[in-house]
């Protein structure tokens, strides 16, 4: 049975070293891995915020001297055709203004025992990052805000290069986040994203008494005007739908959810609404369930995981 052992030792020699090269290999601020840049990457006031970051959430930020094969690495190496285009930050200015949207908005908010091993090795910060589409006689950019099924790897671009008025028509234009609401909505795709991330894998577990008084077996009414229906689904105590962080459609069916779904669905709603938006679309006298399952998931989150979702739902201050 030894050569099975020398096989299977062989592959995972390829598979590593197809991954990562040995030139650029160098051990990590906590020597419990080995990453292929140079890290940190600066000795900037920003540099020490991402060292920090890795310290605590096992993550390194890399803002430059990566190329465009590094976000289209497989398990055997870079494909051929590339999906995703991209490369370093142009100017201190970019790194020092994404480095910090990163530590201020998104890892202020979480702690290390939600997101154990959710964050993969890296985590670019990308100059121009876009995918290349061909419609009919037009060579388009679709930008790409946030990747997150790098095979080792998130990135979060906030900074576009040049682009045609064709792709900026059916794509939109990326802009930088510039007021509190895009502020607000850039940390919570990202937040979103993780969190769902730690759910998945979890970090976050259910409570039993959770289920307690919601009946997951009797259809539901979603229709404009049957708000008042006792089966109206958030008198039913069913949040919605949970699609992408912004977006919370009407449940339609009782076969669309079921008790692990409709508690995320909760996360979502505490991180999304704040108590005066949820008056305003499902007011708390025609919603009691709604609303004390609702508090009942802030509490639980907050007590147990430290995680202060209702913080995450407000439009922050911004210098």
């Amino acid at each position: 049975m030894k050569w099975r052992y020398y096989l299977y030792s062989l592959l995972g020699s390829v598979l590593f070293f197809s991954c990562y090269n040995e030139d650029t290999l160098t051990d990590d601020a906590s020597g419990e891995d080995l990453v292929r840049f140079e890290f940190p990457q600066g000795t900037n006031s920003w540099d020490d915020d991402v060292v920090a970051i890795k310290e605590k959430f096992n993550v390194c930020i890399i803002y430059k001297d990566f190329q465009a094969s590094d976000l289209n690495r497989t398990w055997t190496g870079s494909i051929g055709s590339q999906t995703y285009f991209g490369e370093g930050l142009k100017s201190d200015e970019q790194a020092e203004f994404m480095i910090s949207f990163m530590k201020k908005h998104v890892f202020a908010y979480l702690n290390p025992a939600i997101t154990q091993k959710v964050f993969p090795m890296y985590y670019y910060m990308v100059y121009d990052c876009h995918a290349p589409f061909v419609f009919g006689p037009y060579n388009l950019k679709a930008p790409m805000k946030n990747i997150f099924d790098g095979m080792d790897y998130w990135s979060l671009c906030m900074f576009y290069g040049e682009s045609d008025a064709m792709s900026d028509m059916l794509y939109g234009r990326l802009e930088a986040p510039e007021t509190p609401e895009d502020f607000w909505e850039w940390r919570g795709v990202i937040l979103y994203k993780i969190l769902e991330k730690a759910y998945e894998k979890g970090n976050i577990i259910m409570p039993e008494e959770f289920q307690t008084g919601i009946d997951y077996r009797t259809e539901v009414e979603s229709d404009p005007g049957t708000e008042g229906n006792p089966n109206y689904y958030a008198k039913r105590g069913f949040p919605g739908l949970s699609v992408t962080y912004t977006r919370m459609d009407a449940l339609k069916s009782i076969g669309n959810t079921n008790p692990s779904k409709n508690f995320f669905a909760y996360i979502h709603l505490g991180m999304r609404y704040t108590s005066e938006e949820l008056e305003a679309k499902h007011p708390k006298a025609n919603n009691p369930l709604l609303w004390e399952k609702r508090q009942y998931v802030l509490n639980y989150m907050k007590t147990k995981y430290d995680l202060d979702l209702e913080a995450i739902a407000k439009i922050p201050a911004v210098n």
